[in-house]
């Protein structure tokens, strides 16, 4: 009987202490349409529903981290920062007749660029942009096992079929509806073998579908669907958004990739890297392009600076020249309090206090943040 009344004790005392904190509510905005966001916004959370997260994010654009707590949480909370309302604001006043304005994304590593990349994806798919994404350029590159096969038409080019296949089908997944509507053709015949050929008129939609089937032609499946998007655009037939995370990897000075004759090959012997060359090139108008820097995309010996100069080097440069530069910085005092606010309304910390400590310990990087108060 004692021990009962000792245990009820102990659980009214954990009760009034847990009476006694008042777990904070982070402070959201009501507005879900990303073309709504202003400054009134800025470290403010907004919830992307559950369909849109699919048509964009399915097949890539979200750091897996951020996926399994969104998994957690179950909701798609992004945080309104200042660098991708910037990016979103410049192409609300863009004169889309003139050739596409380009926008470097870049900060220190786990500052939140892939997130303010997807911030400003989600407003160029609301609105009505065809998305020209690469999720993320290292993955083309850095891990061997893939098939590399010597191009059949381009000499001294290496194709990854099947990552190109795989592109092809992150692409028609967030842009396939979209197509659809636009009714988008082709503007000549291509000829693939002496049996099959695409003819002028064929949907983009089909061009894609027979890139995907027939992965052998898939790399310049993809090249070919930009250089007609790049006409269209041009021609006022859409708007078109290039965006590419992990870019400077396009520069590194080698891969892990290695041809079926066991030839190691650069990224710039790649067709899929040319092809992403080619995309940010400002050779075409109704459009914009955005790139993002990152460290964690160079070699492991190249990253002791997250400046676009160092990681992109001077070809790099000269390659993107002239663009407009757009630092990601860590968080400001306002984001990082609201930013554990939201953690302590999903529980996902239990005990207030030590925000100075985790302050010290992240330098207030959003990643380093998420990292440490995920439970062990």
């Amino acid at each position: 009987m004692r021990a009962y009344r000792r245990l009820c004790g102990y659980a009214t005392a954990a009760v009034k202490q847990e009476t006694q904190y008042q777990i904070p509510t982070a402070a959201r905005t009501e507005k879900k349409n990303p073309v709504d966001h202003d400054s009134q916004d800025v470290s403010k959370f907004y919830t992307i529903d559950p369909k849109t997260v699919s048509n964009i994010f399915q097949t890539g654009g979200l750091p897996k981290p951020f996926t399994e707590q969104t998994n957690m949480f179950a909701e798609t909370a992004l945080m309104i920062r200042q660098p991708a309302l910037e990016v979103i604001n410049s192409l609300k006043s863009t004169d889309f007749q003139k050739p596409a304005v380009r926008y470097l994304l870049y900060g220190q590593t786990g500052s939140g660029k892939s997130l303010s990349l997807a911030h400003i994806l989600h407003y160029a798919y609301s609105s009505k942009f065809i998305l020209y994404h690469i999720p993320y350029v290292p993955i083309w590159l850095k891990y061997d096992r893939k098939e590399v096969n010597w191009s059949s038409s381009k000499n001294g080019m290496a194709d990854i079929p099947l990552i190109a296949a795989q592109w092809l089908k992150h692409f028609v997944h967030q842009n396939g509806a979209l197509l659809n509507e636009l009714n988008l053709t082709t503007s000549q015949d291509y000829v693939w073998s002496q049996r099959e050929t695409t003819p002028q008129g064929t949907t983009l939609n089909e061009l894609v579908t027979h890139g995907i089937n027939r992965a052998k032609y898939a790399c310049d499946c993809m090249d070919i669907l930009l250089n007609e998007l790049k006409a269209h655009c041009s021609n006022n037939r859409c708007k078109m958004l290039v965006a590419i995370d992990g870019f400077n990897a396009f520069f590194n000075e080698k891969t892990d990739l290695k041809t079926e004759d066991r030839v190691k090959v650069t990224p710039q012997q790649i067709t899929m890297v040319q092809t992403g060359l080619s995309a940010v090139l400002s050779d075409w108008n109704n459009g914009a392009i955005i790139m993002v820097t990152s460290p964690r995309a160079a070699l492991n010996t190249k990253r002791e600076s997250h400046l676009p100069i160092y990681l992109i080097g001077r070809q790099g440069f000269e390659h993107i020249d002239p663009f407009i530069p757009v630092m990601v910085p860590e968080l400001s005092t306002v984001e990082f309090n609201n930013m554990l606010d939201y953690y302590e309304e999903k529980r996902w910390l239990q005990k207030p206090g030590g925000r100075k400590e985790l302050e010290f310990l992240t330098s207030k990087l959003p990643a380093d943040l998420m990292a440490r108060c995920a439970p062990l």
